[in-house]
Formats: structure tokens, C-alpha cells, sequence
């Protein structure tokens, strides 16, 4: 009892300090203390991860009921969707470190919770999905999250891996996250000693590489890659700089752009935010 307490307090603190890291460090389109929007602000994204915190490394938890309890929580919190994104992701992680056996690592651990997803662990998730009205959604001709789901969480998940980066990541084993993510986010901590940093270029890194599925979503794919390709040269130069602070004035004027124009590279961020969580389990 002892040592599940001790793992899920260690749990809860690195969720926190990953959710104050997001909106420490400028990410472009996202709410920072840098910038905030018309409707959100960073005490709003603070206020989701004190509330998620405690349902989200709940042992006793299911991967649907994770899910669904942390977004339930950031709703009676602040009634908006702050967190969805990141609480997809880091609750098979977190899930999969509660249920880690000593003779695996991370991944297969990750493995075995995702295949063990049921049909009820889905019809929780599209009640969260629900419950938090991401933006971009439209209709679905198969599994659409307006109706009950009848295959596991998984399998929704590969469903919608085709449109959403997010839940690609559920269908490829969080691949992305562990072979570009994690090794990128320790080569800028080595390369600059510096979190914030090394937070802002690897989501320029997601951004420049992986189109935002979010931007795709609203505005369409030529769209996606078009700011991929407006970021390209300054990701190139921020990460291989060793100042990177050189860059603010040029990163916050991307930023004042892009919510100009209402462009949000949210999926971005949230691999961001994982892909930060993941190394602290490694």
C-alpha cells in the first residue's frame, strides 16, 4: 500500500509539473503566460490540472473511467476544454506505470493496457469526448462520438487515427511519442539545461513535422501544412542554437498571428505535454 501511494503521489506531481510546463513556455497558438485568449487564460489550465490530478492516477481507475473522472473534474473546474488532448494521452501512461510488471518497461506496458481496452472503456470516452466539445469534431460515418460505441476503446481509436494524431498514437503504441518526442525533448534538456526551452522546440519539432490534426480538422490539410511550413526555418534554428531566448521576440509574434487568425496547433502542444510526461517514467 505503501509503495502505491508513494508511485501515485510521484505520478500527481510529475502530472503538475508538466501541466505548469505547458503553459510556461511559449507553444505558439496555445495559452501561455506569455499570452492568453479572449476565453481562456492560464488559471483556467492550472485549475483543469488541480482538479484532473487526483481522478487521473486514481489505481482503482479503468482506462474509460480515467478518462471520463478527469474530464468531469476539469469541467465542474472551469466548464471549458482545456485538457482533453493531454488527458488522452497521459492516462495510458499513467495506466500503464500503475500496472507495470518488474520485468517490463513502459511501452509494453502501454501495449498491454491498450489492447486490454474494452467496448465500456469507449463508451466512457465518448461521454468525456462529450462532456469537454473539442472543437473540429464533425461527423463520422463510423463509431461517430454522438452515438454509443459497440468495439473497444482501441479500436475507436484506430478508427479515428486516420484524422486525429492523438489517436494515432493509441493505434501505433505511442510510437510517435517515444521515438521522436522523448529522445528530442533529452537532446534540447542536454543541448540547453533548460525545461521551458526545450518545451517550446520540441513543439515546434511536432509542429514542423507532423501536421497539427487540430489546424487539420478546422481548416484543412493544405492549412496544417502550410504553418508547418511557416515554422520550418525557425525550428531548424532555435534547436540548434545555444540561445535560444534569442528567439522570444520572433516565437510571440508567430503567436499574436496565429489567434489573430483563430489557429490553435493544440494537438502540437498535447504531444508535447506527453511526450515530456513519458520521459519522467522512463
Amino acid at each position: 500500500m505503501k509503495q502505491e501511494a508513494e508511485l501515485r503521489n510521484g505520478l500527481i506531481r510529475l502530472y503538475l509539473h508538466v501541466c505548469q510546463l505547458d503553459v510556461d513556455s511559449i507553444k505558439p497558438g496555445n495559452i501561455s503566460l506569455y499570452s492568453g485568449a479572449k476565453d481562456l487564460n492560464v488559471d483556467d489550465f492550472l485549475s483543469s490540472a488541480k482538479a484532473s490530478a487526483e481522478p487521473i492516477t486514481d489505481p482503482k481507475s479503468s482506462l474509460g473511467l480515467r478518462i471520463l473522472n478527469a474530464i468531469s473534474a476539469t469541467q465542474s473546474a472551469v466548464r471549458t476544454n482545456t485538457n482533453l488532448g493531454m488527458v488522452l494521452l497521459m492516462a495510458p501512461l499513467i495506466q500503464a506505470k500503475l500496472e507495470m510488471l518488474e520485468e517490463e518497461d513502459i511501452k509494453q506496458s502501454l501495449s498491454k493496457v491498450l489492447e486490454n481496452s474494452t467496448i465500456q472503456d469507449a463508451i466512457n470516452l465518448y461521454q468525456a469526448i462529450r462532456l469537454a466539445k473539442p472543437g473540429g469534431m464533425g461527423e463520422k460515418d463510423n463509431q461517430d462520438v454522438s452515438e454509443e460505441p459497440n468495439v473497444t476503446l482501441l479500436n475507436t481509436m484506430k478508427i479515428a487515427a486516420e484524422w486525429d494524431l492523438i489517436a494515432a498514437q493509441y493505434s501505433n503504441n505511442f510510437e510517435d511519442i517515444f521515438t521522436f518526442g522523448v529522445p528530442r525533448f533529452q537532446s534540447l534538456m542536454e543541448r540547453w539545461g533548460d525545461e521551458k526551452w526545450a518545451t517550446t522546440g520540441l513543439f515546434l519539432s511536432y509542429l514542423k513535422h507532423y501536421p497539427d490534426s487540430l489546424i487539420e480538422r478546422k481548416f484543412g490539410l493544405l492549412k496544417a501544412r502550410e504553418i508547418s511550413d511557416m515554422i520550418s526555418d525557425l525550428e531548424m534554428e532555435l534547436c540548434r542554437s545555444d540561445s535560444p531566448g534569442r528567439y522570444e521576440a520572433q516565437l510571440l509574434e508567430i503567436d499574436r498571428q496565429l489567434k489573430r487568425n483563430l489557429i490553435n496547433p493544440g494537438t502540437s502542444a498535447d504531444l508535447t505535454a506527453a511526450s515530456i510526461f513519458a520521459v519522467g517514467l522512463i
